[in-house]
């Protein structure tokens, strides 16, 4: 088995040492450097071009986005593994967006950190359960996201549902006053608005819509 060589990034010496510890105890593992700034990370993966740069996000210097980006902008073979304590959405889709190919948190055992570094050296992705969970919920709220600016019974107020789910009842406006606690014009009102929202000529072809899109409310 050919050597996997890798450098290591981290501001947190005493975690960088950790890494670095445990990593040594494996022979197929070849640890070039280690560093604590991102300036410094950078100039070591273009001397040397490492198969991996196992790298927290944050860093004097550069950033891992901003090495992420020179590395590809030089087109190096250098895959990059995020180590981080950071697990939340806003820095797990920028980096992915960023193009790393891994990322595991710092609460990861030390088989699964070697696992992901000789995951990422031949090619492959690798994300902790803690990063995949954050990465699932993230496309699932997008794609309720989708559902609930696709659905039209959304443009209208919580008041404006609340005389539409009567109407469909088959109360009529002045049953829907009375339920409401409001006037009869009041209620009126808030048809001649829903019918102008929802871009439908009478309340039949409202309460269908309404029907037809229940599933998304």
């Amino acid at each position: 088995m050919s050597k996997i060589t890798v450098v290591l990034a981290d501001d947190h010496t005493i975690l960088a040492e950790g890494t670095a510890s445990i990593l040594k105890n494996y022979d197929f593992i070849d640890i070039i450097g280690s560093v604590n700034d991102g300036g410094k990370a950078l100039e070591l993966v273009a001397e040397n071009e490492p198969d991996v740069l196992v790298s927290d996000i944050s860093m004097p210097g550069k950033s891992i986005f901003d090495i992420v980006q020179e590395i590809t902008n030089s087109q190096l073979k250098t895959k990059v593994l995020i180590l981080s304590m950071h697990d939340t959405p806003d820095y797990v889709f920028k980096a992915l967006n960023s193009g790393v190919n891994g990322y595991i948190t710092k609460y990861t055992d030390r088989d699964e950190v070697v696992k992901a570094i000789q995951t990422v050296a031949k090619g492959d992705e690798y994300y902790s359960q803690p990063i995949t969970q954050v990465i699932v919920k993230g496309f699932k709220d997008k794609k309720n996201q989708e559902s609930n600016d696709q659905n039209p019974i959304n443009v209208l107020s919580k008041r404006e549902k609340e005389v539409l789910m009567l109407l469909v009842e088959g109360l009529n406006s002045k049953q829907i006053a009375e339920r409401l606690f409001l006037s009869e014009r009041t209620v009126s009102n808030h048809r001649a608005n829903m019918l102008q929202k929802c871009q439908v000529n009478n309340t039949v072809e409202l309460v269908k819509m309404y029907l037809d899109n229940v599933n998304k409310w």
